[in-house]
């Protein structure tokens, strides 16, 4: 009985604490289309893997889906990529996840409601990274 009546506080204060340090991480990785986002070992800090994302665009490949097909060239350094973890995502929320594609190469989304104006790498939980349009840090795309 002990046990229980810790456990809901020691759960309740850790996710509490999990969200604070999410949304800091999360504010702190939104970068420009074309500039990469360094992902970070959760545990050691350490750079795992660093990607660049070039941009969200309509596409005409021949890739089945059921709404607008949606594509973002994407890169990677060091690290395995996660594929499965990209998502095109909607000023209003609304997400896509990637349906096929690889890196280095071409992701594609399926996109059947709002438009898409971001690219999101999520950990089932929280975004870790997120790109946007706009001129990257420090200057103007040449």
């Amino acid at each position: 009985m002990k046990i229980q009546k810790l456990a809901a506080p020691v759960t309740a204060a850790a996710i509490m604490i999990s969200v604070a340090v999410g949304t800091a991480s999360a504010a702190s990785n939104i970068k420009p289309f074309g500039q990469g986002e360094t992902l970070l070992d959760p545990v050691t800090g350490a750079p795992t893997i660093t990607y660049t994302v070039d941009g969200l665009n309509p596409s005409s490949d021949a890739v089945p889906h059921n709404g607008q097909l949606y594509e973002a060239t994407v890169t990677a350094q060091g690290g395995m990529p996660m594929v499965w973890m990209f998502n095109a995502r909607a000023e209003s929320g609304a997400n896509y996840r990637v349906i096929g594609g690889g890196i280095p190469g071409k992701l594609y989304f399926d996109v059947v409601g709002d438009v898409p104006n971001s690219v999101v790498y999520n950990d089932g939980v929280q975004d870790l990274l997120t790109w946007i349009p706009g001129p990257p840090e420090g200057g103007t795309r040449p």
